[in-house]
């Protein structure tokens, strides 16, 4: 199941590990149809607050645009909803979690882009994941700076990345959790027994990998495809159940 599939040394160095954008840039030119980025993002599911009127929570600054925090996990979402209660506990009634596809939030803030008011996402990663991020880019001699990580496998002796191939088509994992990549990676030696020593994993940032989207259109941007962590996954299986037949 276990492919490698080669990309140029060019094409590789477009995802730098130390890539960091903390939040969606202002009236984006899109490389990629913005349709397609839409899509790229349109299976995972994040938490935001809502207000009653459907309005995400935010920050406002000086100039008049908003920052809300979009959460990879429903514990650091709860975690900041505790905090806002703490801080100000008739504004935190006003407030609910809520689930909802990262491509909606992402529309939501491109809808304001033209705006003098803008929506930027700031997107709060896993406690848990930025730590392991943060160990695994120390081992490397590097400092991650913070944001959503996610993991890519790559090949160390060609620059080349781990793909896996399904219903015919060959695409390019990007992981939400440490722990999944390294499962996956343990199987590659059944298949490809070669490759053991040689599988590195690279830290990107979520903020990062949009940007780059945004801005440029080839073919190894076009094969990636993210692998939800174990909570996402759940969410999606039980909207999928809930589903009408």
């Amino acid at each position: 199941m276990n492919n490698i599939i080669r990309w140029s040394l060019t094409a590789g160095l477009l995802f730098s590990p130390l890539s960091h954008l903390s939040f969606m840039q202002a009236n984006p030119v899109f490389a990629l149809p913005r349709s397609e980025v839409v899509e790229f993002l349109s299976g995972i599911p994040v938490y935001t607050l809502l207000s009653e009127d459907g309005l995400p929570i935010g920050r406002q600054m000086d100039n008049g645009s908003v920052v809300t925090p979009i959460f990879m996990s429903r514990r650091e979402a709860e975690a900041f909803a505790a905090e806002l209660r703490r801080i100000d506990p008739e504004e935190a009634r006003s407030y609910r979690i809520q689930v909802l596809p990262l491509s909606r939030i992402y529309e939501i803030a491109l809808q304001t882009s033209d705006n003098s008011a803008r929506l930027f996402l700031d997107y709060i990663p896993s406690s848990a994941e930025l730590q392991f991020a943060r160990q695994l880019a120390n081992e490397n001699g590097q400092k991650y700076p913070g944001d959503v990580p996610l993991y890519i496998a790559r090949i160390e002796s060609d620059q080349s990345y781990l793909t896996i191939k399904q219903n015919n088509e060959e695409f390019v994992p990007v992981f939400f959790e440490k722990a999944t990549i390294e499962g996956w990676i343990e199987t590659v030696p059944q298949s490809q027994p070669q490759l053991s020593q040689s599988i590195s994993i690279n830290i990107i940032s979520l903020s990062g990998l949009i940007a780059n989207l945004e801005k440029h259109d080839n073919q190894l941007l076009r094969s990636l495809r993210f692998w939800p962590s174990e909570e996402m996954m759940q969410i999606i299986r039980s909207n999928s159940q809930n589903q009408p037949q």
